[in-house]
């Protein structure tokens, strides 16, 4: 048996990870693929996603994610880490900040309510005149204030929601921090082969097999790209064949989907652009 090695990844933002080789990765930020289970549904609770820090325009976000906020603020300390190790750009300060102002506002609202609801009941009553009209002015006054505190309670809650989705996700505690040098091997499974001969890694392997090409890719999508060509590409989809006909049997329902996504789907999946993109 040959050797396999099961390594937890670096906390780092990753998207998308492919691996042909006998690692398995632990990485953050990494999905199912597009696979759905007949007999349940697929719930994913997305808590991040990309949103500027200063100057937010008041405009509202694409959606509303489910963030516990008062969690964030009774663990502020380790969401502050959590957003270093992570590399972000998220702004907690201005999260919490937001989040006691709508805290407050709401309590307002609340009590405003309270009020013209009290206001409402007294003039069911036999009343005089006088005491049916200051009540029928007062009743006007609380909606009026009503009407304009909750307008603004919606604003504070669209920009409280634009923000907080710059913070990133909670980062498994066993999970290294830094690059891929800090990556940790958890687990190696069999042994190591010995060859009476000198072993070539898989790039040269691909080189002389003509199985991958690096520098078409490279010009194309930049470094590090690669090109899967000949025998490359019909083990590729072997095993794809093969990993799909396993997880059927589980249930999963196969899907192909299209190759352009919209930019709040993008978000609720928890991906965060460095840049801006012209096409995802």
């Amino acid at each position: 048996m040959g050797l396999h090695r099961l390594r937890l990844a670096a906390a780092v933002p990753v998207t998308v990870v492919s691996t042909f080789s006998s690692r398995l990765f632990l990485k953050p930020g990494l999905f199912s693929p597009h696979l759905q289970p007949r007999s349940k549904p697929l719930l994913v609770r997305a808590f991040s996603a990309s949103a500027a820090v200063q100057d937010i325009p008041a405009t509202q976000p694409q959606w509303k994610a489910s963030i516990d906020f008062k969690w964030i603020r009774d663990n502020k300390e380790a969401v502050e880490i959590n957003i270093k190790n992570r590399n972000s750009n998220a702004n907690l300060d201005a999260v919490l900040e937001l989040y006691e102002n709508m805290v407050n506002l709401q309590k307002e609202v609340e009590r405003l309510r309270e009020e013209r609801n009290n206001v409402a009941k007294k003039m069911k009553g036999k009343l005089e005149p006088s005491e049916r009209e200051r009540l029928v002015v007062e009743g006007k006054t609380l909606k009026e204030s009503l009407v304009s505190l909750e307008e603004d309670l919606v604003k504070l809650k669209d920009e409280l929601q634009h923000v907080a989705q710059s913070i990133p996700n909670m980062t498994h505690p066993h999970v290294p921090v830094g690059g891929e040098d800090s990556s940790a091997v958890r687990k190696e499974v069999g042994c190591r082969r010995k060859f009476s001969f000198p072993i070539k890694d898989h790039l040269q392997l691909g080189k002389d097999l003509d199985l991958i090409d690096f520098d078409s890719a490279a010009e194309v999508s930049g470094s590090k790209f690669f090109y899967l060509k000949n025998e490359a590409v019909l083990l590729e989809m072997a095993l794809l064949n093969w990993t799909l006909s396993q997880v059927m049997k589980k249930g999963y329902t196969p899907l192909t989907t299209p190759e352009i996504v919209r930019s709040s789907i993008v978000e609720k999946c928890g991906f965060q652009p460095r840049g801006d993109n012209t096409q995802v």
